[in-house]
């Protein structure tokens, strides 16, 4: 799609876009992509991004890391000790976000499961969507944990989970509005949607520009900072409670973007610049490589009678 064909922001549709940056697709293909923003909402979006049928011939990067095999050299090693300390976390933080300690909890996108069968032990009932048959398959066999597809969601009974999580997924999304309406439908009265994704206000995708990993196009659709991600959750339905960093993030970003880069002792620089980074964060949580954002399902008439009040 050439610039003068996008007419207007596929999220809000204000008709005006500016340049945002030219990044690289360095896992795959090698092809250049114009990340456009939205000048009305804020919202970076990838130009001509593949489509669903055609997104898995740029989807086959780190297929064995995934899966859980045996993890090769100081990355793979860092990815792996990484995501066994960030389970507990995450569970803590959907756990005192939704003031309980066990529910009904949709995980969209799971992966290989890791997350969903932390919670399955921790008392929680899961329900798990995953469009890779492929990760599906090893959920199962790896922790008889049987996950749906896609468009099995469309016959999940209304407001019938208490939380639902999205770790890394929103950002692949080819209809970010379809979902958040969706997910409003199937959350309780007062149930929370979970968000992790890039934060492109961070300290790292400052430092690296378009070189920055975590753009990762054009599997990334979407680019959010935390003032374009709360407008648009605020349109569907949705009032944001809280955000957190997921502060180990920045090290392996670093170190990818880094390699991007071709720099010399790259791993090395990644982990300086990651730890920089993390620091930064301890007290501008705003410039952490990733958020998790909290929504609460937005109740009309009391939310708009507190605002009322105020």
């Amino acid at each position: 799609m050439n610039i003068q064909d996008l007419t207007k922001c596929p999220l809000c549709g204000a008709p005006e876009t500016t340049v945002y940056a030219f990044c690289t697709d360095f896992a795959i293909s090698k092809e250049q992509y114009l990340l456009l923003r939205c000048i009305s909402c804020g919202a970076v979006f990838t130009v001509n991004a593949p489509s669903e049928d055609k997104m898995s011939g740029y989807d086959r990067i780190n297929r064995r890391l995934k899966l859980g095999d045996s993890p090769e050299g100081l990355t793979d090693r860092l990815y792996y000790r990484v995501r066994a300390l960030m389970l507990p976390k995450k569970a803590k933080i959907v756990e005192s976000h939704a003031y309980r300690k066990e529910g009904s909890l949709l995980n969209y996108g799971a992966k290989t499961g890791f997350f969903s069968h932390h919670m399955e032990r921790r008392g929680w009932k899961v329900t798990s969507v995953e469009k890779s048959h492929e990760e599906r398959l090893f959920s199962l066999e790896m922790f008889h944990h049987r996950m749906i597809e896609v468009p099995e969601v469309d016959y999940l009974k209304p407001e019938s989970f208490d939380v639902i999580t999205l770790w890394h997924v929103f950002e692949h999304s080819a209809n970010p509005t379809e979902l958040l309406d969706r997910f409003h439908t199937l959350l309780r009265p007062n149930g929370i949607l979970v968000i992790a994704c890039p934060n492109i206000r961070s300290t790292d995708a400052m430092h690296y520009g378009p070189y920055w990993a975590a753009y990762d196009v054009p599997r990334h659709r979407w680019h959010f900072d935390p003032i374009a991600l709360n407008r648009l959750a605020s349109r569907h339905g949705y009032i944001l409670m809280h955000h957190e960093k997921l502060p180990f993030d920045s090290f392996y970003i670093s170190i990818m973007s880094e390699r991007q880069m071709r720099s010399r002792a790259a791993f090395i620089r990644g982990v300086a610049f990651g730890f920089y980074s993390w620091l930064i964060s301890l007290t501008h949580r705003g410039r952490s490589r990733s958020l998790v954002y909290i929504f609460r399902k937005r109740q009309k008439k009391r939310d708009d009678e507190k605002e009322e009040k105020n």
